[in-house]
């Protein structure tokens, strides 16, 4: 059979965004992809279309693919349930009643429907943070719906010490989830655009021997490594930063996903460390989080990654998470301004930026500015054509209408790796009807689980948790420093 990243295409006629410095941008510009390879980028008229498909992007705009830093595929099924949901009521509803209410069948189905989804809003390649499995048949069936979608991911398998595969609760539980990322890792890690790598448990939420052999192990197997980072306002939950630094455990490449209650000095260590950090604008606006650090990152020397973190909340626009990135980090800057009774002159953040965030500083994120994330020769073709055509009039500035005017509608291509995965606007390669039929099909199954599973906590029982979850990290951080602490009167040894 063809591979169809073998054939040869031309992308020409629109404006083309390249991302690279060295490029620059072009008003009328053209891109030659052959072999899963962009071969060539420059002016439309320096290139023949003599034995290529000819995409015209005429009004159009030619852009890297998007690349989200943080979504739960796995969470797909459950379409705005927690549209009113803080984060301290989402949690025990999402680990307690949702997933565990998800047959392995369905998450598969959850899974797919997510990263078509992605691929819908011109996203390329995704980090899925694939929340404690209930199973091994669970764990797999996420990882292979991820194969069989046609996006690049990784698979980032998230440890837990809950029960797993017959083995109970603490410590058995979590040795049988590292055994089966192993197996994972050394059977199913073939895929040429889906790879295994790993979640740690939330910080705190497990002993600190144990996030240590975490993150040791994405060490020693060269796996992208991610966690959850402080997310939680007047809190230390899920922190952990200053105690990993102090062990040596904060890694380069390590992606901190949220971050929002990070102080300057923990934010310090992070760009210290060559830490990456993504951001889910929306949810953390909703949930309580705090202010979305974008600021913070560019401030301390982080390039700032955007992610969607999950439908439960938001919609599947990547492009709706970017413009609200931007818009409310220029509220906060304006708003700056405005503290000094002056009015702003000029914005410091530009479309440009945005889209740097979405589309390079995401490959850098994930381990891969060196083969995505700029449309530049000898880089994999993962490029997306945002087309005009469902406006009544053309763009006096087609980039800055790609990016604040355009929904999934106006995704006209998506190319991963040189393979066409959305076409004249339509998703390819995947028989919708039948997936959407099995999506309603999973959903009727799950939520009648639900229904049949433990209450919703009250906020009694909300508060205790809370508290019971704080008590439990300040003892399993503390551990990090193993016997006695020298006083903080005690001056430190250069």
């Amino acid at each position: 059979m063809t591979n169809p990243a073998t054939r040869k295409y031309l992308f020409t006629g629109g404006y083309v965004a390249t991302m690279d410095g060295s490029l620059g941008e072009f008003d009328r510009g053209a891109v030659m992809v052959e072999d899963g390879v962009i071969t060539a980028v420059g002016r439309a008229d320096e290139f023949s279309a003599l034995e290529c498909e000819v995409i015209d992007t005429s009004g159009g705009v030619v852009i890297p693919g998007f690349v989200d830093t943080h979504r739960h595929t796995s969470l797909s099924l459950f379409r705005g349930v927690a549209a009113d949901h803080s984060l301290v009521r989402f949690l025990p509803n999402c680990y307690l009643r949702w997933l565990p209410a998800v047959d392995a069948e369905d998450i598969y189905t959850a899974s797919l429907v997510s990263a078509l989804e992605a691929i819908d809003s011109g996203v390329t390649t995704l980090l899925d943070c694939v929340e404690a499995p209930s199973s091994r048949q669970h764990a797999e069936a996420n990882l292979q719906a991820l194969k069989d979608s046609g996006i690049r991911a990784f698979y980032c398998y998230g440890m837990s010490d809950g029960q797993y595969e017959g083995s109970g609760n603490g410590l058995p539980g979590w040795e049988a989830r590292l055994a089966h990322l192993e197996d994972l890792y050394r059977f199913k890690n073939e895929h040429r655009l889906v790879r295994v790598g790993l979640q740690t448990s939330h910080p705190g939420l497990v002993p600190f021997d144990q996030t240590e052999r975490e993150i040791r192990f994405a060490q020693e197997h060269g796996m992208l490594c991610c966690s959850h980072t402080a997310p939680f306002m007047h809190t230390g939950l899920h922190n952990g930063v200053q105690e990993l630094a102090d062990r040596g455990l904060l890694l380069p490449g390590h992606v901190h996903i949220h971050c929002t209650s990070l102080n300057h000095h923990e934010m310090g260590l992070l760009a210290a460390s060559g830490g990456k950090v993504s951001i889910a604008t929306e949810t953390e606006m909703q949930m309580g989080m705090g202010i979305p650090p974008i600021r913070a990152c560019i401030e301390h020397g982080i390039k700032p990654t955007l992610s969607i973190d999950t439908t439960s909340i938001v919609a599947p626009d990547y492009l709706a998470q970017m413009r609200l990135a931007l818009q409310m980090q220029r509220l906060l800057d304006n708003d700056t301004v405005h503290a000094s009774r002056k009015a702003p002159t000029q914005l410091d953040l530009g479309v440009r930026d945005v889209l740097t965030w979405a589309t390079r500083n995401g490959a850098d994120a994930v381990g891969m500015a060196d083969r995505i994330g700029t449309l530049t020769p000898g880089k994999r073709a993962d490029l997306v054509f945002i087309s005009s055509q469902r406006f009544l009039s053309t763009s006096a500035f087609p980039l800055g209408t790609a990016i604040l005017h355009s929904t999934p509608a106006d995704v006209h291509t998506v190319m991963v790796d040189g393979v066409i995965r959305k076409r004249d606007g339509q998703l390819v390669g995947h028989n919708l009807e039948s997936i959407r039929a099995n999506a309603n099909s999973a959903l009727r199954r799950t939520m009648a689980n639900v229904r049949n599973s433990r209450p919703e906590m009250t906020e009694k029982e909300l508060d205790q948790f809370l508290l019971d979850a704080e008590r439990l990290t300040r003892a399993n951080l503390a551990r990090a420093y193993g016997g006695s602490i020298d006083s903080c009167w005690t001056p430190s040894v250069p």
